[in-house]
């Protein structure tokens, strides 16, 4: 698959989501399917001017995960500058502006999802990131702020910038993430003014899902995200569905949730050799385990009680405590 300059495996790509694709999640995801390109989610550029050195646990080790991307978020040129600058040092594949988070603290701030009503604003950075990055730069955008985008406009930015490839959401930034409000028209619209690659992205569930999102808007690739919270095998079923037409729907149980939480602890283990948290490698250890046990346990009897349960541990031994009374019964 080939996006721009940049030759990947495959057309499947897993999204940048803030606290959620961590390193370990990244890994994790990649031992069910060899993904095509992952991310490191939303680095904000005045951050790393003003204090690099609290964004170096974002960059641990991800050399090791190529082909890798940064998400980069801001409205400062200058500072964007500096913050490429400083991130070549880092050994990575694709530089990825953001100008789609719908946050109100993006908003607030006039970036992210903010830019797609200020294009004059959007160009001068997607123009800085590509004159100034060494390497391949992506955008992320949404079908429009809270209607529909000039598609003129935002394919001209495209196409006379080099950007090597864009990502949409294919919704508004004022829908947010709410259900109902994916606009595939103008994503099918926007691909037709394109003369670089688009990746498709948003409410990607399952492999028949993603074949209607394909067919309609013709994408070159899909970017999923959210729905692989609790199913790391979704990559998996979207190559065997496109490359052989099975589609074995996703049944969760209490064994298939013991065998991803060991996996996970595995990589976990394995990702923390030779690195050193401040607040301590066995908190950061609870916290990706926290975290990923209560997504994986979705879908099974008594799943809310039991997801409140481990919501409520404070350590890693209490987590396992209660991973042992579960898998015990």
């Amino acid at each position: 698959m080939k996006l721009g300059t940049l030759n990947l495996e495959n057309r499947y790509i897993l999204a940048p989501m803030q606290n959620v694709t961590t390193a370990p999640y990244r890994r994790f995801i990649r031992k069910f399917y060899k993904v095509g390109l992952v991310s490191v989610p939303l680095l904000y550029t005045k951050r790393i001017v003003k204090n690099p050195k609290s964004i170096k646990h974002e960059l641990y080790k991800i050399e090791e995960e190529k082909p890798i991307s940064i998400q980069l978020i801001g409205n400062d040129p200058n500072s964007l500058k500096k913050a490429i600058d400083y991130l070549e040092s880092y050994d990575f594949d694709v530089l990825d502006i953001n100008a789609g988070c719908p946050s109100k603290r993006a908003i607030k701030a006039k970036e992210g999802g903010y830019l797609m009503k200020d294009l004059e604003s959007l160009g001068k950075i997607v123009k800085m990131a590509v004159k100034y990055s060494s390497k391949p730069v992506s955008l992320k955008i949404r079908t429009g702020f809270d209607t529909p985008m000039n598609i003129g406009k935002m394919a001209k930015i495209v196409n006379n910038f080099n950007i090597d490839f864009l990502i949409i959401h294919a919704r508004p930034v004022k829908s947010n993430y709410n259900v109902g409000t994916l606009d595939l028209e103008t994503v099918k619209q926007l691909k037709e003014n394109l003369t670089v690659p688009l990746i498709g992205n948003g409410d990607i569930r399952n492999p028949i899902i993603a074949k209607h999102f394909i067919d309609y808007t013709n994408v070159d690739a899909l970017m999923i995200g959210r729905e692989s919270m609790g199913n790391p095998e979704l990559f998996s079923q979207m190559h065997e569905y496109f490359t052989q037409g099975k589609f074995a729907r996703f049944k969760n149980n209490i064994d298939r949730i013991k065998s991803h939480l060991l996996i996970y602890e595995e990589v976990l283990d394995e990702y923390l050799i030779g690195i050193s948290y401040s607040y301590g490698n066995e908190v950061f250890k609870f916290r990706e385990l926290k975290r990923n046990t209560i997504w994986l346990y979705k879908n099974i009897n008594n799943s809310t009680k039991i997801r409140r349960r481990l919501g409520e541990t404070k350590n890693l031994k209490q987590l396992k405590l209660i991973l042992e009374e579960i898998f015990s019964k």
